[in-house]
């Protein structure tokens, strides 16, 4: 039974649950368009302190995506949404087109992803071997924490904190279904619906979506291997997700399904168009939330359990004449309480620990026939505690400070501070200056993994951040919001890959990255909204370079974006986006290939609210067909291609 067939009957199920119910409608673009600049700076945020606070006063450089703000733009995916946040740039691995999400230019390794407070990352593959991000139909809002998390969130959050919060984490009422259809091939499909029953919330949302991906026309240039052929991204993905809440508890269920999955090219870049690869990921969660559990105490605790299975299917085609059958699987427990103490005059202090369990409990590779180890089916245990005090000084001032204590059971204890100072310089300008240490351990994969193209180093040293920040948001008027971000990061014992190929990973010098990010919001008339920001970095990249290192030189020093929202009839909303990319110099002198240069790459969407219940909208990606294209081994000499133009329909009912 395919994923489409799955969501019919999942469909038909909840389609008969929801029958006497009816949507509480809320009209998605006056939810846009009228709320005003000082309201979505004083938009609640938790991932700053683990505490609700105003994005404008959380002791971070915090970015929050409404969904509204994702729907009017047409995205189909989270990724297709992270590029608007200022420091991020997006790029694509030629293995199964996987997207790698770097933050202030940082290596994708040191970004942290969850969802619902959940790191998404494994032992091994990261975020895990197929992931294609998210459907944005399941997003309720997406958090982002420019800089660095570990002193709340541990490993992993060295440059940067995505949280991406569902709606079956809130409350949800009424139910809605959409169709998208659209460029290559893509079917997707979606319902959600929220309700009370007996004193019990319930929600569920689920996304079904098939597609053939774009197929670049992709040259491979190796010694013994020329050839340009097309190259096959297509999958099939189902994402279900279940929440029931009363009172101070929640649990909440997920199962995320990817089928028919093609690689497109193999790690060791040879064309693969036989790979029908599978990977199932499901994950269980019961939490507790209780603001008055004592006089001055708040208690907020949390256990999940996940488990997630990956298979090549019929095999990856490793190289001419080697076929690799291979499967792995890993589970996850954790366990997390903390209590917040408002009983000290001015001060809120949250105090916790918690204990982390990862396993390999199966691993197999066989090529050709013949048995051999990827990774040793072993584990990984953590115990950690910390601690955050956010004192008000006066109305003016704040300060918080916290740390966090990590120890794992492979190579010991890492200690991780924080220090923030928020001063509300003016009632239009808010002065942040900010310092934090992160780290992030080295993955199985470095570890242990042998593979076509890397081999493992089991002596390597995790990997340490230190950042300072120093941030101004000025409300310059009722209508028009500008920021300014300065950042210095210095990053100790980068693991990288190092040639010659196969590559060997090792622990490297350190190097700086520093930068300055600037955003605008204008809300120009009461149905013009425009916004814009410029991302200006500079790194030192001399090992890098020494190394020929492309995860680290691939990022521009100049990115932009620009997008404008224009209610210009009633109940009719037009999007318009762009994102710059600037040029991509090489900083390998044996990289003989001609440089990236800068692109412009839009996109546009129109959106048609037809009473409270009918939506219609219809989206153009790449407007302009831009041929813009990524960095990549120096083995495929012409980079990675992103996708050309494509065109979008949807349509969406609530009842």
């Amino acid at each position: 039974m395919n994923v489409l067939q799955r969501f019919g009957l999942a469909f038909c199920l909840v389609l008969w649950i929801s029958l006497p119910a009816r949507a509480e409608i809320d009209n998605s673009l006056e939810s846009l368009m009228m709320a005003s600049l000082d309201e979505l700076m004083s938009m609640s945020v938790t991932i700053a302190t683990q505490t609700p606070q105003s994005a404008s006063r959380a002791p971070a450089v915090v970015s929050v995506i409404s969904a509204e703000d994702i729907r009017a733009t047409g995205a189909t995916n989270v990724l297709d949404v992270l590029q608007s946040v200022p420091g991020i740039t997006l790029r694509l691995n030629h293995f199964a087109h996987k997207p790698l999400v770097s933050v202030r230019g940082a290596a994708p390794k040191l970004t942290l992803m969850m969802i619902n407070g959940a790191p998404l990352r494994d032992l091994v593959w990261g975020t895990g071997i197929y992931w294609r991000g998210l459907p944005v139909s399941m997003i309720e809002r997406i958090e982002v924490i420019r800089g660095p998390g570990s002193a709340l969130y541990g490993a992993d959050a060295a440059s940067g904190v995505i949280n991406i919060v569902t709606k079956t984490a809130g409350r949800m009422r009424g139910a809605e279904a959409g169709v998208r259809l659209g460029s290559f091939d893509t079917q997707n499909v979606w319902l959600q619906h929220g309700t009370n029953w007996h004193g019990f919330d319930i929600g569920l949302t689920i996304d079904a979506l098939t597609t053939d991906g774009h197929r670049p026309e992709i040259a491979v240039n190796k010694t013994t291997y020329k050839r340009t052929e097309r190259a096959d991204y297509g999958y099939d993905n189902l994402d279900l997700r279940l929440s029931v809440s009363r009172d101070n508890w929640r649990v909440l269920a997920d199962h995320r399904a990817k089928d028919n999955l093609r690689v497109g090219l193999t790690g060791g870049r040879y064309f693969d168009d036989q790979t029908r690869a599978s990977e199932n990921d499901t994950g269980l969660a019961w939490l507790y939330s209780n603001t008055g559990f004592g006089a001055h105490w708040g208690l907020d605790a949390e256990v999940r359990y996940r488990v997630a299975e990956y298979s090549s299917g019929n095999g990856f085609f490793e190289r001419p004449g080697v076929v690799n059958h291979q499967r792995s699987a890993e589970q996850r427990f954790s366990a997390e309480i903390s209590s917040l103490y408002r009983g000290w005059q001015n001060h809120a202090l949250r105090i916790g620990g918690g204990y982390v369990w990862q396993d390999i409990y199966a691993d197999s590779k066989v090529e050709n026939g013949v048995p051999a180890v990827f990774v040793p089916e072993t584990d990984r245990r953590n115990a950690y505690l910390f601690a955050q005090d956010i004192w008000t000084l006066s109305d003016r001032w704040e300060v918080t400070a916290g740390a966090r204590y990590d120890h794992y059971a492979d190579f010991g204890g890492t200690f991780n501070p924080r220090l923030a100072v928020v001063w509300h310089t003016t009632e239009r300008l808010t002065t942040k200056l900010m310092a934090g240490r992160a780290f992030r351990a080295p993955s199985f994969f470095e570890l242990y993994a042998n593979t076509g193209a890397t081999t493992p180093n089991p002596l390597l040293k995790p990997e340490k951040s230190d950042t300072v920040e120093l941030a101004f948001a000025w409300r310059a008027s009722r209508d028009l919001n500008l920021n300014a971000n300065l950042f210095h990061a210095r990053q100790s014992n980068p693991i990288v890959a190092i040639d010659p190929f196969p590559q060997k990973f090792f622990n490297v010098d350190a190097h700086v990255i520093r930068g300055l990010e600037l955003e605008a919001q204008w809300q120009a008339s009461p149905t013009l909204r425009l916004q814009g920001n410029l991302t200006v970095r500079r790194a030192d990249q001399e090992q890098f370079t020494r190394f020929k290192v492309v995860d680290h030189f691939a990022i521009p020093n100049r990115d932009a974006y620009l997008r404008a929202d224009w209610a210009f009839l009633p109940k009719w909303n037009w999007n318009l986006q762009a994102n710059w990319t600037g040029k991509r110099p090489h900083q390998a002198s044996t990289d003989t290939r001609p440089t990236l240069g800068s692109n412009w790459v839009a996109d546009t969407t129109l959106r048609y609210y037809h009473g409270s219940e009918w939506e219609f909208a219809a989206s153009i990606r790449n407007l302009f067909n831009t041929d813009a294209r990524v960095y990549s081994t120096t083995d495929i000499p012409n980079y990675l291609p992103l996708p050309r133009r494509s065109v979008f329909a949807e349509v969406r009912y609530k009842f």
